[in-house]
């Protein structure tokens, strides 16, 4: 199970046509049903590069006949099921010069506005930008080439043949066709400052993009061509005018003529006539030319309410946003088209998905935070509130008069307090002699007769006389003295020693702490 998946809404894209004058959204909606509640979304079927199969000659098939690709018609849904939302918004004429953005900031609030008042539904978009600053240039390899080794010749040929250095432009590739012998692969090229300016510009404006790519990789995909046929289309520009070659929805040639560069009423004519024949002998294939406004969007995108209210000529003229469109309803992971980004358009939709989660998950945490701040502001105000309530409450009791015999038992009680404490420190100045005579009369032995105990202070030296059966008993006595943990300083004097038996003897000694006898 996909936890970013369970917590992130699902993706909605935006095709956005940015040009010189115009920016041009073109978004599928999932239409409402009865009731209000919304259709549920519906996939736009995916462009798909062809190659032109084998058929019968003479016999033509337009590129989206579902006879051709029944996998299309058979997962094709009906446009009645979801609308086609189309949003034009012209710029100022200094945004956007020569394909590169000028006014970053301006163009991302232009961005901005026009998402915030359309109310779009999209979180993502793929954009579409003019061509004049992207290389493109399909490559030939041969057939046999393929996996790493394909990739190795990709890499030499962009290192050696493209005209720009690798490190100042972002690259892209796709397959643009076969042959029995010959792959071809078609790369595209812009530099990092050019693609650096629109991405600064959208993120500004708070939109997530996934892909970059060039208006005619945009008509490319939209524009309504015969399997197998080439035509030749003229797209005029700000500042000049882009002839090119579409060939079962590749773009195979290009070319972008300045306007200071176009000379005469012919000189257009003649180049395209010169582009025609040097294109017709290198690829052997007939090219016929497609008048620009004449050109209309594949059958299956045709059939839209919104595009049918409209001239052929203003069809036209959307065909760059619903190519891009078209190409942002190609499930996750299956898109293999060219994209201008840093990263490709799959890597670009995982970031973005991380990001959106990661925001998430920060949001979560800070409303948790703020939740709990303001639960323990209310736990606060209301034990204070508890407080002053039990303050008043209290206050406001009245004082109830004491009577008489309640002061005499205080008094009472007062005074026999008072005789407590008298007797305790009585007591505690009072020696306990019973402890140093019960110690002493523990350690008197068998043969000893004490007569006498005399004590002076509890301080100074004390001292007992008696009579001993003989000496060692005598010993035995003065040893079992020197063992008490109350005594020290334990003398026996040596006398009579002529005397063997009834022994007299006279024994001193001190206390080894005179605290011990105090009460505590």
């Amino acid at each position: 199970m996909n936890i970013l998946s369970l917590l992130i809404k699902e993706k909605h894209i935006a095709g956005v046509e940015v040009s010189d004058k115009v920016i041009r959204i073109a978004y599928f909606h999932p239409r409402k049903k009865e009731g209000g509640l919304r259709a549920s979304i519906i996939k736009i079927p995916q462009f798909i590069k062809r190659i032109k199969p084998k058929a019968s000659p003479g016999i033509k098939q337009p590129i989206d006949s579902p006879a051709t690709h029944p996998e299309e018609s058979s997962s094709r849904k009906e446009p009645e099921q979801y609308e086609l939302i189309l949003i034009e918004e012209p710029i100022a004429a200094n945004i956007i010069k020569e394909g590169a953005v000028v006014d970053k900031e301006f163009l991302g609030k232009t961005l901005k506005d026009i998402w915030t008042r359309a109310k779009l539904n999209a979180d993502y978009a793929i954009v579409a930008i003019p061509e004049d600053k992207i290389y493109s240039r399909i490559f030939p390899f041969p057939k046999t080439v393929s996996g790493t080794h394909l990739e190795e010749a990709i890499n030499l040929a962009i290192n050696f043949q493209l005209p720009v250095k690798k490190d100042e432009v972002y690259l892209g590739s796709e397959d643009a066709g076969e042959s029995d012998i010959v792959k071809e692969v078609l790369i595209s090229a812009i530099p990092k400052t050019v693609a650096d300016g629109y991405i600064e510009a959208l993120s500004y404006a708070g939109i997530k993009i996934l892909a970059l790519e060039s208006h005619l990789a945009s008509l490319a995909r939209a524009i309504n061509l015969e399997l197998g046929s080439a035509k030749l289309l003229t797209k005029k520009n700000q500042n000049g005018t882009t002839v090119f070659i579409l060939k079962d929805g590749i773009v195979h040639f290009s070319r972008t003529l300045p306007e200071a560069f176009i000379k005469g009423d012919n000189f257009l004519e003649n180049e395209k006539q010169h582009i025609k024949t040097a294109f017709e002998i290198e690829e052997k294939t007939q090219v016929s030319e497609l008048p620009f406004t004449q050109a209309t969007v594949r059958s299956e995108y045709a059939k839209y309410p919104e595009l049918n209210r409209l001239n052929p000529e203003l069809q036209a003229k959307w065909l760059i946003a619903i190519g891009v469109a078209i190409r942002g309803e190609i499930p996750e992971g299956a898109d293999s088209h060219i994209s201008l980004l840093p990263v490709g358009t799959t890597e670009a939709y995982q970031y973005q998905k991380t990001t959106s989660f990661v925001t998430l998950i920060r949001n979560i945490i800070i409303g948790v935070s703020i939740f709990f701040g303001f639960a323990f502001l209310a736990a606060y105000l209301f034990i204070f509130y508890l407080s002053q309530t039990s303050n008043k409450i209290n206050s406001n009791i009245g004082i109830s008069p004491i009577s008489a015999d309640v002061l005499e038992k205080e008094a009472w009680v007062k005074k026999i307090n008072g005789m407590t404490e008298a007797s305790r420190v009585i007591l505690s100045t009072t020696p306990h002699w019973s402890i140093l005579l019960e110690d002493i009369n523990s350690r008197v032995i068998s043969g000893i007769l004490i007569t006498n105990f005399s004590a002076v202070s509890i301080a100074e030296h004390m001292s007992m006389t008696g009579t001993a059966k003989d000496r060692n008993t005598l010993n035995l006595f003065k040893k079992s003295l020197q063992d008490s943990i109350y005594l020290t300083e334990v003398e026996l004097p040596i006398k009579n020693l002529e005397q063997k038996v009834d022994i007299p003897f006279s024994i001193s000694f001190r206390l080894n702490d005179p605290s011990m006898l105090y009460y505590k």
